[in-house]
């Protein structure tokens, strides 16, 4: 049987031999005639019940990972079972035999039955402790397995102990032994549908053989029946020519038929286990569902972790994997949870003898001790190794079978025609994105070139005060108030012309995101500075709302735009309504206008990257003010009627 040297099926095993000798000196003792044999088999079944706490302890110990941790409470509890073990055959344990209520050769307890009570049902309570603890933090197959176990445990051990209450002449007979076939049960379904031990393989493998030789026995009797009916009863030259050909047919259909027969057997009896491979079969179908390098790690890691369950799984890539222009010296592990790689972690040079050796072979490599594994999987496109998958061991400390290794070939190949594709793919979105950029600098380009007139007007009012108070200054007393008067009214216009120019500046300026409290209602005041209002009737109706933290420099770009977006929909005038006020604990700002109106068609499209509905636009207004709003961990909502106007809500 695979696994063998499995812990966890040694103390199953050492657990089911006391059991086993429990229950062999129990029918013996039932059937006993005499006191003597009696007492003998009393004291054969106690050899078997003492034993029982210990290996189930141990074997629940196994089961939840804790055999490490528990090392000493193992100890003990193997101590104990040794040391009542050496009773078992003294009147200490069994004293003797006498007829109680329908048993003819009850036993008597002697001094030391009292204790190994107290360690049955001790260990027994602390075996179901500390499968509750790991169960409340486990998942999966690990949490299925502890509740057949646990519950299996409670109800075929609550039956067993039923015995120990007459031995103190309590009248109830052991009737509920019966229950310990439930154990039996829910523990033979364990091992089968949730993998528990490493022998479902065996029971598959098994049931194909009978059903195959059953199959070809009946084929090859129903043809001797006929043979001896219809031709001859001897066994004559015919026969043995006839027999000599069905043997060679038998040889070379025997494996398809058992193939056959096998995977019936796996969809009906063991179908987690075809379940498994299923879902490896799957995993293959989605890693090239997106050609993106993040999805193609996460279905990766999930399927090592999730499906196959194996230990320490890494995925080693070139380390310019996205630079294609880039020569990589190096494969570097991709981390599991950022799909970044990792620069100080373990490498493999490109020249290394293991590179050599799996694009020589095309294999997977087994037990490479130089990168910590069990398994060394190649994902090769043609000679070209594109990315290695180095695998720990089980966590069910089983051995790789061979149909793991085809199917994980399978899915490293899936994944070396993916991860090629997504080269290409990732280089082409970081040009992209290096595009996008540019854009949008050249829609704060196009936006300053929208507000050249306001911002025309904006300054030369200020101008006016100054030139026409300076052509004043000559024609006035030069008393010493009026100096400082005169000063202080071309301070002020100089510096509301000089904030003017600085955020016509700022706008057109790539920035570094600095996050800062920030007052909403000063931004849309200094924003509002940026643009004529003469045309249109301006309503405002700013309340005191709280500071959040964001970078003031986007968010008055985020403002600028929907302005300009609210003036341009009114090229005849209208009315432009700012507010901002809290709701339900969150600050909104609206921005309304009276304007055209959005048609319903593309309103969902107006967020969308170079949609524009202006043959002037770019049609990155709306997306910069989408992606600047959501980074700043807010939300933006529009509703509009043709005709009537737009509203775009942001929520922070």
């Amino acid at each position: 049987m695979q696994g063998a040297k499995n812990p966890l099926n040694r103390s199953y095993s050492l657990f089911a031999f006391a059991v086993f000798f429990w229950s062999f000196g129990y029918f013996f003792w039932q059937v006993s005639t005499n006191a003597a044999d009696a007492l003998f088999w009393c004291r054969v079944l106690m050899a078997g019940a003492v034993l029982i706490p210990p290996s189930y302890f141990n074997f629940s110990l196994w089961l939840t990972g804790m055999a490490q941790e528990k090392k000493i409470e193992a100890g003990i509890s193997w101590a104990l079972g040794l040391v009542f073990f050496g009773l078992t055959f003294t009147p200490l344990m069994v004293s003797g035999v006498e007829k109680k209520m329908i048993f003819p050769f009850w036993p008597t307890p002697g001094l030391a039955y009292p204790f190994f009570l107290l360690m049955f049902f001790s260990l027994t309570i602390y075996a179901l402790l500390i499968m509750f603890n790991v169960f409340k933090r486990a998942a999966g197959r690990l949490r299925a397995q502890i509740i057949y176990v646990s519950v299996g445990t409670a109800i075929g051990f609550a039956g067993g102990s039923t015995n120990f209450l007459l031995w103190y002449n309590i009248p109830v007979l052991p009737v509920a032994n019966i229950l310990v076939l439930a154990y039996c049960i829910l523990l033979a379904y364990a091992i089968v549908k949730t993998h528990l031990m490493d022998i479902s393989i065996v029971i598959s493998r098994t049931v194909a053989e009978i059903f195959t030789i059953l199959a070809l026995g009946s084929v090859y009797v129903s043809l001797i029946w006929l043979y001896k009916t219809y031709v001859s009863d001897q066994m004559d030259l015919l026969f043995i020519i006839w027999s000599i050909s069905f043997g060679v047919i038998v040889g070379h259909v025997y494996e398809r038929i058992r193939l056959q027969f096998q995977t019936s057997s796996d969809k009906l009896f063991l179908h987690g286990r075809y379940d498994y491979y299923k879902a490896l079969s799957d995993a293959s179908a989605r890693v090239g569902q997106k050609l993106s390098l993040e999805n193609i790690l996460q279905v990766l890691y999930d399927t090592f972790h999730e499906v196959v369950e194996i230990s320490n799984p890494r995925v080693f890539l070139p380390e310019f994997f996205t630079e294609i222009e880039r020569t990589s010296n190096y494969y570097l592990v991709y981390d599991k949870k950022t799909y970044q790689a990792v620069s100080d972690s373990q490498k493999i040079a490109m020249e290394s003898q293991l590179v050599k050796e799996l694009i020589a072979t095309r294999k997977p490599i087994l037990d490479i001790k130089e990168v910590d594994a069990s398994l060394v999987v190649p994902c090769l496109l043609e000679d070209r190794l594109i990315a290695i998958f180095v695998l720990g061991h089980k966590l069910s400390e089983d051995s790789y079978t061979d149909e793991d290794l085809r199917l994980l070939e399978v899915l490293a190949n899936q994944a070396a025609i993916t991860l090629d594709h997504t080269r290409s793919y990732e280089k082409i979105r970081t040009d992209l994105e290096s595009m996008e950029r540019q854009l949008e600098r050249s829609q704060r380009l196009a936006s300053i070139g929208t507000l050249t007139a306001g911002v025309t007007h904006e300054i030369r009012n200020p101008l006016t005060v100054i030139r026409a108070e300076t052509e004043r200054l000559a024609n006035q007393d030069r008393d010493l108030e009026y100096l400082k008067q005169h000063r202080e009214l071309v301070l002020r216009h100089v510096d509301r012309i000089t904030g003017i120019v600085q955020r016509m500046l700022g706008l057109a300026k790539v920035k570094e995101h600095r996050e800062v409290e920030i007052n909403l209602n000063e931004i849309i005041e200094s924003t509002l500075e940026l643009f004529p209002i003469s045309r249109i009737k301006m309503v405002k109706n700013l309340q005191p709302v709280p500071m959040i933290k964001g970078d003031s420099e986007e968010m008055q770009e985020v403002f600028v735009n929907l302005i300009q977006n609210a003036l341009e929909a009114m090229p005849n005038g209208g009315t432009l309504t700012l507010s901002t006020y809290t709701e339900e604990h969150r600050i909104v700002i609206e921005i309304s206008d009276t304007g055209k109106g959005i048609p319903e068609e593309l309103r969902e499209r107006i967020f969308d990257p170079f949609f524009s509905t202006r043959h002037e636009g770019v049609g990155l207004g709306l997306s910069i003010v989408y992606r600047i709003v959501r980074e700043h961990g807010g939300d933006i909502k529009v509703t509009s009627e043709p005709g009537k106007g737009s509203t775009f809500k942001i929520l922070f």
